[in-house]
């Protein structure tokens, strides 16, 4: 059985949580369990931000036995949209986490009663009448649901709650220092009480209050929502909610496998603590909490050192196969048991030396995969549909794994993305993402280099070539010409220059005008492409004169040449119903290289003797 599970913000230790009660009841089981995520939220409003969300249009959701959706989590209302859908259409079984959908089960607590409760332990235990609420995001369904039951506690109370005391939030912690900041310089005042909608917004303003001199608990008071372990840690610690996240979870997959889903509403645990007011009743294990701090700083440093090094490290990399033997490293340093690097189609060259997306905002129907990370070993695999996530032998190979399917993108461009499963890592560390960023930007740079190098040959090609024939002109002969000279001088073999004059152009452009003239000298430019040899380079020297020059390393180096020109000339002209003779007039000359030599005296020699058989003709 498998099972996808459509999830945001896994950087928010209530995410993990949740996925924590999945990954339990799953493992039990042996269910395969694929986490559709991203980290978008925070970018929401960028290029960056919609590049994140792309990953939910990935799964085939017809495919899977069942969905775990926490539709909440997802802080993109027109991508949350487009999934409820794809959901319903899809027909798959569906449990929704946190969020009431028409025509799903959910799991969930009471939001709006337990902000209601909330704010009444405020008012009615420690007297509060001065509050400031900063709710989460205003289109989100969980957000709106809270600011519900402050408002509803806060008329009950009669408490003043205007519309300029709420604010809206990220759910991340800037923004709870935002608030302070613009209470304290803005408004010049702050309230009894700051109640916010979750934890890290409510850290946010701890910390800013610290900053600014104001003690929490004592000078004003705080509360959050979610009871995360940052929250907890703090002395006064913030008064919160602790939900049930692990068993919801649990309980959620456990009903999809069992077929017995229906909705639930679950109880939630009260934490009053020192930042509301409340005594606090535990005992701190300083010791102990302090070594958590330690360990926790040297896991987040110890990932921001090879974020570091890894970041400089794929940048230095002029194509992409470096870029892949580069990235290995740093994949064989994690401990994932499986990574599996997915790549939009037409990206790399046959060579795999260049990359090169095309500007899109959606995976292609057929992904690429240049390395496989398998329990130790690399390898890579061909194209596959993007429908199926993966080759088979690759789905099979993780069996009762826990796949984490994760975005890559530039901006907005899709460039792939990312399934990797063993870890525990993508769960605990919210510097992952970077490591994620690191290999787009590392692509995108690659992409520019590629394009950069496309460019210079193409002004090459402007600059050396001749417009009408695309031969080089002289600009481009005389750069490549140097090469076969030298070489020539070190093997001290002869060097050879075939000069051809085209036979009665004026008389083609004064009789049948200039296009056919042009049609000439592009029929003489294309014969001696063709008849030359690869290593001989072809110039157009003048209006009607080329030259061909190249190493002598046989006897009869230009015969063949010499030979076949004039006659292919004629039976071309004859093939294009020409009333007028093609052919031109051939002067060779070779030279074994002297100290003294000169390459324009050997194209003067060459010349002069093409002169002699025009006089002849």
């Amino acid at each position: 059985m498998k099972i996808a599970v459509l999830i945001g913000g896994i950087a928010y230790e209530v995410q993990r949580r949740l996925l924590e009660g999945i990954v339990e009841y799953a493992k039990k089981q042996k269910i395969d369990i694929y986490v559709f995520t991203c980290n978008g939220d925070i970018y929401k409003q960028s290029e960056y931000g919609i590049g994140e969300f792309q990953i939910y249009s990935l799964p085939e959701l017809k495919q899977y036995d069942g969905i775990l959706f926490a539709r909440d989590t997802i802080q993109s209302e027109r991508h949350a949209e487009a999934l409820t859908e794809r959901i319903r259409v899809s027909g798959t079984p569906v449990v929704s986490i946190e969020s009431h959908i028409p025509g799903m089960p959910v799991l969930c607590v009471d939001n709006k009663e337990v902000m209601r409760e909330m704010v009444s332990h405020f008012i009615e235990v420690h007297g509060v009448r001065e509050i400031c609420y900063l709710s989460g995001p205003k289109q989100n369904p969980e957000s709106i649901e809270r600011l519900q039951g402050v408002l509803e506690a806060a008329a009950e109370h009669g408490v003043m709650l205007d519309s300029d005391r709420i604010f809206c939030g990220n759910y991340w912690i800037d923004s709870g220092e935002d608030l302070v900041r613009q209470l304290s310089e803005e408004r010049k005042w702050l309230p009894e009480a700051i109640i916010c909608a979750n934890d890290d917004m409510a850290l946010g303003a701890y910390i800013e209050l610290k900053r600014r001199g104001v003690q929490p608990g004592k000078d004003i008071l705080i509360s959050g929502f979610d009871h995360t372990s940052n929250a907890a840690d703090l002395i006064p610690a913030i008064a919160t909610v602790e939900k049930p996240q692990a068993q919801i979870g649990y309980e959620a997959c456990r009903m999809l496998v069992e077929g017995n889903v229906e909705s639930r509403t679950f109880p939630v645990k009260y934490c009053w603590q020192g930042s509301c007011g409340c005594t606090e009743n535990r005992s701190y294990d300083l010791p102990e909490v302090q070594l958590q701090s330690v360990m926790q700083k040297l896991s987040s440093v110890s990932m921001a050192e090879m974020n570091k090094n890894m970041a400089s490290d794929l940048n230095d990399c002029d194509n992409f196969e470096d870029f892949c033997e580069c990235l290995k490293i740093y994949i064989a340093q994690l401990d994932f048991s499986f990574v599996y690097l997915c790549l939009c189609e037409e990206s790399v060259s046959e060579d795999k030396t260049e990359y090169d997306y095309k500007t899109r905002e959606s995976y292609t129907e057929r992904m690429y995969i240049p390395i496989a990370y398998e329990r130790g070993k690399f390898t890579e695999y061909s194209y596959f549909y993007s429908r199926e996530l993966l080759p088979e032998e690759c789905i099979e190979k993780m069996s009762g794994e826990v796949r984490i399917v994760a975005p890559l993108h530039f901006r907005k461009n899709c460039l792939g993305y990312v399934v990797m499963c063993g870890s525990e890592l993508f769960f605990n560390n919210t510097q992952f993402q970077n490591w994620f960023m690191n290999i787009s930007s590392a692509l995108e740079n690659i992409h520019r280099q590629g394009e950069l190098k496309r460019l210079v040959r193409k002004l090459n090609h402007v600059w050396m070539l001749d417009n009408l024939t695309q031969v080089y002109n002289r600009a481009g002969f005389f750069h490549y010409a140097n090469g076969i000279v030298e070489e020539c001088r070190q093997r001290r073999i002869p060097i050879g220059i075939l000069f051809a004059d085209i036979n009665k152009l004026k008389s083609v452009n004064d009789t049948y005008g200039h296009e056919e003239g042009d049609f000439y000298i592009k029929s003489v430019a294309d014969m001696l492409k063709k008849l030359k040899k690869e290593d001989q380079i072809l110039m157009r020297y003048g209006g009607d004169e080329f030259v061909v020059l190249g190493k002598i390393t046989e006897q009869a180096e230009f015969d063949d040449l010499v030979v076949k020109l004039n006659p292919e000339l004629a039976a071309y002209g004859k093939q294009n119903k020409k009333t007028y003779e093609m052919s031109v007039s051939i002067g060779v000359q070779s030279v074994l290289i002297s100290e003294d030599f000169k390459l324009d005296r050997l194209m003067e020699q060459a010349d002069r003797e093409m002169y002699n058989m025009k006089k002849k003709r």
